[in-house]
């Protein structure tokens, strides 16, 4: 645990995700491609991997609440602070506004957090990151589709009240439809495999029984897929991201906040809050503050391109912070070393 792990970690993670991008320029990666390798990660390896070495790892230690405590409340300040910048700094809608906090808060934990801090720090890892990834995930994906269903109604709401434009400039363009919230918290919360695969690996530990034999076997093997298969797919992703950011012209003053509260902001208060609010055993600590400094996930562009507000301005989010992390993610590993 430390500095130096997590720089010599970084050079081959970002290398499977460079390969995964350049290989999506080639045909036999377009297409399904990249669906399938996403599906395979989400679905089948990282599952495997966070239940067996959450199984394993037990719970002797217990779970530490000022991690939940200080993950939460970064959560709370980065988004705040965007959703502030938006409204105020950049005087955008409510909708777009929410799209301008989640960039600011949503850091990629599960495709690169949990292979880069568990091959930095080792087993001890493992539950701090999965608990983390289950606190990041359920706060952005439940909450975000949550207050933009929201936001579309309340300004359907208005639109309805006042009626025909009176500037005379003609209709307004059309708000996007709410995309079916309640499915998408079920997806989220309940049916979400790596969420289940963490609460099946916290039985296992509560009852204190242990896999073994070939069972055994087959979870390593598929958790061993994990994380070169994630890293694989974040650089499917970027192609996508990268493509989006050529289409059109983006905020570069927006841009640039998103990233310096995401990979600045979050990993110093982090800090702050791990060493004076809530103070916690070193591994919980490390943890917190190294997922603070994480680039924006390919998911938060894939969220905010369902509710057709903000998605160029998240592609290039996407891009600039994986780009910028190489430097975050060891700076915020000096600052807790």
């Amino acid at each position: 645990m430390g500095v130096v792990p997590l720089i010599s970690t970084l050079v081959p993670l970002f290398s499977i995700i460079l390969i995964g991008y350049l290989a999506s320029h080639f045909p036999p990666f377009r297409g399904n491609a990249q669906k399938v390798v996403n599906d395979f990660v989400f679905y089948i390896a990282l599952p495997a991997l966070l239940f067996g070495a959450v199984a394993d790892v037990g719970l002797s230690g217990g779970i530490s609440g000022a991690f939940i405590g200080a993950n939460l409340a970064n959560l709370l300040i980065g988004t705040g602070i965007g959703l502030a910048g938006g409204l105020l700094l950049f005087r955008r809608t409510l909708l777009r506004a929410l799209a301008t906090s989640m960039l600011a808060g949503f850091g990629n934990v599960v495709y690169l957090g949990v292979p880069l801090l568990v091959s930095a720090a080792g087993q001890q890892a493992v539950l701090p990151v999965a608990l983390g990834q289950l606190l990041h995930n359920m706060f952005f994906m439940v909450l975000y589709p949550l207050c933009a269903a929201l936001a579309v109604r309340r300004a359907r709401a208005a639109d309805d009240g006042r009626g025909a434009d009176p500037a005379g400039r003609g209709e307004r363009a059309p708000l996007p439809e709410p995309k079916g919230v309640g499915r998408a918290v079920l997806r989220s919360v309940v049916a979400n495999p790596v969420t289940l695969s963490m609460a099946a690996g916290l039985l296992f530990a509560l009852l204190g029984l242990r896999l073994s034999g070939p069972v055994a076997d087959t979870v390593q093997m598929l958790g061993g897929a994990a994380a070169p298969a994630a890293l694989f797919a974040v650089g499917l992703t970027l192609r996508r991201a990268v493509g989006a950011l050529r289409e059109g012209s983006v905020s570069a003053s927006e841009l640039g906040f998103t990233v310096a509260v995401k990979l600045a902001i979050m990993p110093l208060t982090a800090f702050a809050l791990v060493t004076w609010v809530f103070p916690m055993s070193a591994i919980w600590a490390f943890t917190t503050v190294v997922m603070s400094a994480l680039p924006n996930a390919a998911v938060a562009y894939v969220l905010v391109q369902q509710q057709d507000s903000g998605a160029r301005q998240a592609a290039a989010a996407v891009v600039v912070s994986s780009v910028l992390s190489l430097a975050a993610i060891p700076a915020a590993g000096l600052l807790i070393s």
